[in-house]
């Protein structure tokens, strides 16, 4: 974006979204057309927000189950509620419905031990750790991975969302699963973090600020993760969805 006025990436996820003012929105437009690699990074945004529409197409009409109107509600009275959030949280229960992910309950915000290794493992240097050149291939470290957790899982190509595998930290533990950290750099260095274990049986999606950061928990009956960022709300909404299908995929 060398050259060109910058735009933060909230200002990019409402471009994409509608969200802005005319004013603004023509702006932003002149900016993104500007600039090539920005340009793409809104095509792969846009071609995300599409693919969530198609998959999520059931789940038009479908009311909200009440206990989560019933927190959305309370929240309202001592924050803000980002109803974008709300959607996804939907979203991705219905779609576990029929077959891609089962939320049994959702989780109140706040610490629990999960995240608590989750950020202790971002803020350390322990563990094994394999340093990723920039020629590497995500997948190339997969068998590391699935070893680690003692389970078949692929490390996420995060590159549609301009994030770059830069590197790993695995915590074996004998005789059963253990854990593992990924590193991610954005296009402006930023560092994406993704930590990986067994699921203690809960299911849960979360997402909420803490140490300056921006951390969401996605958690089925099988594995655990919990990301965590210097970004914005719709783009965490973004990672935590690649991150998470790229598992598997």
């Amino acid at each position: 974006m060398s050259g060109h006025p910058r735009i933060s990436e909230d200002d990019l996820h409402a471009f994409i979204d509608g969200e802005l003012d005319a004013t603004r929105r023509q702006a932003v437009e002149a900016i993104v057309r500007a600039d090539p690699t920005l340009a793409e990074r809104a095509r792969a945004y846009s071609a995300d927000k599409d693919s969530l529409k198609r998959a999520y197409a059931n789940a038009n009409g479908r009311p909200l189950p009440s206990q989560w109107l019933a927190m959305a509600e309370a929240a309202k009275k001592t924050r803000p509620v980002s109803w974008r959030l709300v959607g996804t949280i939907a979203a991705a229960v219905v779609a576990g419905v029929i077959g891609t992910l089962t939320f049994q309950q959702l989780q109140p915000r706040g610490t629990s031990e999960i995240v608590q290794a989750a950020l202790e493992a971002r803020a350390t240097n322990a563990g094994e750790n394999i340093a990723i050149g920039d020629a590497a291939q995500a997948h190339e470290f997969d068998d590391h991975l699935s070893a680690t957790l003692a389970m078949p899982v692929k490390v996420p190509d995060m590159r549609r969302l301009g994030y770059h595998l830069v590197g790993m930290r695995l915590f074996p533990r004998a005789g059963s699963s253990g854990s593992a950290e990924l590193l991610y750099r954005g296009n402006e260095n930023q560092l994406f973090t993704l930590y990986l274990r067994r699921s203690d049986g809960k299911t849960r999606f979360d997402q909420f600020a803490r140490n300056g950061l921006r951390v969401c928990v996605w958690q089925d009956d099988v594995l655990g993760m919990v990301m965590a960022g210097d970004v914005s709300t719709a783009a965490m909404q973004r990672l935590a969805s690649l991150a998470y299908s790229g598992l598997t995929s």
